[in-house]
């Protein structure tokens, strides 16, 4: 598995990316998606206006998100499937995660961590439609956070 990690160069005040990717190749294992299986995943952070478009024209929902992924091996199904390799795209607005932090008592880059194995873990096959699953990918992303966090800081990001 193949990951990547870009931002736009028009987006300001992000840090640390290289430590960021390492911390999120470490834990690929916990989010349930294989290092050893073939496959390519663009994680970009993108500006609060990019997202805004980006979420209008896929998702037909107004203003920006935290984040978006798009499975493109079956159109834009988030279905995991054995016999293609993965390749993906997610899009993650570090200026949502600077607003939203406080209201979960995270910091900006932890929550900004948080969104990038939010969009990790749609690919292993979470979901987040019902209040079941929600709780499930809430747990899920926990866990992850918690075995990043056995290895690496998550913090400095933003």
């Amino acid at each position: 598995m193949r990951l990547t990690l870009a931002k736009m160069p028009s987006l300001r005040g992000v840090h640390r990316l290289p430590q960021m990717l390492q911390a999120l190749q470490f834990s690929l294992p916990a989010t349930g998606l294989a290092l050893d299986v073939p496959g390519h995943i663009d994680l970009v952070l993108i500006t609060r206006h990019r997202m805004t478009i980006l979420n209008g024209l896929h998702l037909h929902h107004q203003g920006a998100t935290d984040v978006i992924t798009y499975d493109l091996r079956d159109g834009f199904t988030l279905q995991p499937s054995n016999f293609e390799p993965l390749l993906a795209e997610i899009y993650v607005c570090p200026e949502v995660a600077i607003e939203q932090a406080p209201q979960f008592g995270e910091t900006p880059s932890r929550e900004l961590f948080r969104y990038a194995v939010h969009g990790l873990l749609h690919l292993a096959g979470e979901d987040d439609q019902t209040s079941e699953a929600l709780a499930s990918m809430r747990r899920a992303e926990a866990r992850v956070l918690t075995y990043a966090e056995t290895r690496y800081r998550l913090e400095g990001f933003l």
